[in-house]
């Protein structure tokens, strides 16, 4: 429900605010659709409870309401409810949520995290934006029928019948112990500017009415949302060739940008020493690309122009399905074709009922967009674990623009990213994008093969490789003589990103910041490479098992116990943390070290992008051991900007830097779930792109950012793992997203004067 401000919010009922206890009694009949409320927790008439604290927030209360501006200068700014008790939930009923008003009263869109945790150690986080001057009732679904049916997309419509509008689901555990609520967070995370909020109405209420009937034959024949209208949607095959022929015309007229190199660099400013590939230099105290001709280079660009992403899961699978050809590509699952085929398919079968319910249309077997079925032969999340999929996007493609479509894809998509102003294709474009002449790009390869791996506790795409393991340089080299053959020496290539969001560790908790080290201890030398060298390191440093045992105070009887196997519990003691980020430096030491000689070996011009670090996946140790190895250290970032306190650590690796992942999303075009980062429409995902790029422009250890991704995810979620965002700057249905689309252009026209303005040419 959101409304304009004009008037206070209706209060729940005016009762006294009892910190850490229930109110129950306070539930009033609720019309038809609505939500009732069960039980109180905050409704702030009594002031600011003593459960609350903030760390980056001003609180305050006015008008028996809370008002909160949550501040820059902390990276995650966060209001936090601690009860004496736990709160007990458990008895409110089986259909619940908590509730909560919001009204923003700034000036910019406002994206809330709820985090709820249980004295188990369990947690569950939703999020949701308020748009600038209105205000809306939301909910976070705690224990009803929606978080037991699974859809296969990361976000579903609204199941309930309800005038309470759904937090989208993030990420945890959909089922905590509601009778131990010990913690509620809500945060935001490095904003860019301050935020404004006023909270009232903290209450536990009824889901409304499941129905899950609103799942049935939701999207259309092109893959859209049925039940919505929006700017951009097609009706027909009309519309959409309508759409291509004014896109060429608009293409075609388009300004050039004049200021730009051959290869996309800077012509206007100062010409450095000319290799004829990409390399980089600090440059009047910034870090800065140099393009093969000498000219100063700042990369932006969008990731994932390929089809790998475009299928979704239909529900049907066969009896006999032979392996797929990912298995003949060295892809990983996730990367094979959109169209990819099993050798054999017999006895086609409904695996999910309600996947396929979920369709109003699929081609029937000998229709000519038939070809656009597929086969994963694994699934990483949803209700099936195999089974035929379809790609929506190439079957618009193909009506779209004919036969040869896909020809007709990738010169748009060139013409395009040139016409937005754009200096790379980022990771994980299409090798047939390759060697454009056009514009310049980075490569990519993932490390597969049977070397061992190890576990950080918390392996959120697959466990960790093991990088002491001779069998890793082994599967490096076959990964990095693939990229060889496809870049082929090419001066257009940027440079080369090997992987992608490893579980380095997980900052905030002892066992998540050096899960790897502790749970490789706990391996027997004789099978764990990376054990080996962990007792080799460690011994060179300590004299004895007894000095080793001293230090840590910990009980070590000798040095063949453990190599065995050493495990302990609680906290560290003595030298124990200092050691365990030593070893997790070495291990990164030694991953990006057997990279490199093996990119040494094969691709000597091109430079080492690393691994994309995830803002979740990385420690301050694993980046020092990544910068004795790489050209640019990579990180994916999944904000608004830079915050104050995050990136503190740059100045001391001084390292050329670059964003391989950031987006912004609505829920304005038939989606689901915005994305990691939401917006309150497409016009703020314009704004807040040009606010992270400025940001990222403005400091001098970053040399390029790259938004992730070129196409929506499938509204029905992408077949690997549902993810349904709305972060595409083109639409599935290839649609560009106006609003964006013109705010990237004028970011791009400012690109240069404002990163090296002040430099003379």
């Amino acid at each position: 429900m959101i409304n304009r401000i004009n008037r206070p919010l209706a209060r729940t009922c005016a009762l006294a605010l009892i910190p850490a206890l229930w109110l129950a009694g306070c539930s009033q009949p609720a019309p038809e659709g609505k939500s009732e409320t069960v039980q109180l927790v905050y409704d702030f008439a009594a002031g600011l409870p003593e459960s609350m604290s903030a760390s980056g927030v001003d609180l305050a209360v006015a008008q028996e309401a809370l008002q909160a501006v949550f501040n820059t200068e902390t990276y995650q700014p966060t209001l936090s409810i601690i009860p004496a008790q736990p709160f007990d939930w458990s008895n409110a009923g089986d259909n619940i949520g908590l509730a909560l008003d919001v009204t923003n009263t700034g000036d910019h869109s406002a994206q809330l995290f709820v985090y709820i945790y249980d004295a188990d150690g369990g947690y569950a986080a939703r999020s949701f934006n308020v748009a600038v001057g209105t205000q809306e009732s939301f909910i976070f679904d705690l224990n009803g029928p929606a978080l037991a049916v699974d859809t296969g997309m990361r976000s579903d419509p609204q199941l309930y019948n309800s005038s309470l509008t759904p937090m989208t689901w993030m990420w945890g555990h959909k089922h905590i112990n509601l009778a131990k609520i010990s913690k509620v967070d809500l945060l935001m995370k490095s904003i860019v500017s301050d935020r404004q909020v006023t909270i009232d109405n903290l209450r536990i209420t009824s889901n409304g009415e499941f129905e899950p009937q609103r799942l049935e034959g939701i999207f259309d024949q092109y893959g859209q949302f049925v039940n919505k209208d929006w700017p951009g949607k097609i009706h027909s095959d009309k519309e959409l060739i309508a759409s291509r022929d004014a896109e060429a015309a608009a293409i075609a007229a388009a300004p050039k940008f004049e200021d730009r190199s051959l290869y996309g660099g800077w012509k206007n400013g100062p010409k450095l020493e000319a290799t004829g590939y990409f390399r980089t230099e600090k440059v009047g105290g910034k870090w800065a690309l140099v393009d093969p001709e000498g000219y100063l280079f700042w990369a932006t660009g969008v990731d994932n122009m390929r089809m790998a992403n475009t299928a979704t899961m239909t529900g049907m699978d066969y009896h006999t399905a032979n392996e797929s050809e990912a298995k003949e590509a060295n892809l990983p699952v996730h990367s094979i074709a959109a169209s990819a085929k099993t050798t054999a398919r017999e006895g086609r079968f409904v695996a999910s009922e309600l996947r396929r319910n979920m369709f109003a249309w699929l081609p029937s077997m000998d229709d000519p967009l038939a070809k656009h079925y597929g086969y994963r032969p694994e699934v990483h999340t949803g209700p099936v674990k195999q089974g035929e999929s379809y790609s929506f996007y190439l079957a618009n493609l193909q009506r779209k623009y004919g036969d040869n479509y896909m020809d007709s894809w990738r010169q748009l998509t060139l013409d395009r990213q040139l016409a937005w102003g754009f200096t790379t294709l980022g990771n994980w474009a299409d090798p047939s994008l390759y060697q454009n002449k056009k514009i310049a790009y980075v490569a990519n390869g993932w490390i597969l093969g049977d070397h061992k791996r190890i576990s950080s506790g918390d392996d959120f795409w697959g466990p960790m490789h093991d990088p002491f393991d001779p069998g890793f340089a082994d599967s490096v080299r076959k990964t990095i003589t693939q990229v060889a053959a496809e870049v082929n020496g090419d001066p257009w290539c940027m440079g080369v990103f090997i992987d992608n969001e490893l579980s380095w560790g997980r900052m905030g908790t002892e066992i998540g910041h050096y899960g790897l080290a502790i749970y490789t201890l706990r391996r027997n030398a004789a099978d764990s490479p990376a054990k080996a060298a962990f007792v080799a390191l460690l011994k060179a440093q300590y004299e004895s098992a007894e000095a080793l045992a001293a230090a840590w105070q910990q009980p070590v009887a000798d040095w063949e116990s453990f190599a065995e196997g050493f495990t302990y519990e609680g906290k560290f003691t003595g030298s124990m943390q200092q050691d365990l980020g030593d070893l997790l430096e070495a291990l990164s030491t030694q991953f990006f070290k057997v990279i490199q000689a093996e990119l040494k070996a094969q691709m000597p011009n091109h430079l080492f992008l690393g691994s994309r670090f995830a803002d979740w996946g990385m420690t301050p140790e694993v980046v020092r051991g990544a910068a004795k190895h790489v050209d640019v250290v990579s990180y994916n970032f999944y904000t608004e900007g830079i915050a104050a306190d995050w990136w503190d650590f740059l100045p001391a690796v001084d390292m050329p830097s670059i964003i391989g992942e950031f987006h912004f999303g609505a829920l304005d075009t038939g989606v689901f779930h915005a994305g990691l980062v939401s917006a309150e429409s497409q016009a703020d995902r314009g704004r807040m792109f040009q606010d992270y790029m400025r940001s990222m422009i403005d400091n001098p250890w970053f040399i390029g950012a790259h938004w992730f991704q070129y196409i929506d995810s499938p509204a029905s979620g992408r077949a690997w793992d549902g993810e349904n965002y709305n972060v595409g700057f083109v639409s599935y249905v290839d649609q560009p997203y106006t609003e964006l689309v013109e705010a990237a252009k004028a970011l791009n026209a400012e690109l240069y004067p404002r990163r090296f303005g002040d430099l003379k040419p």
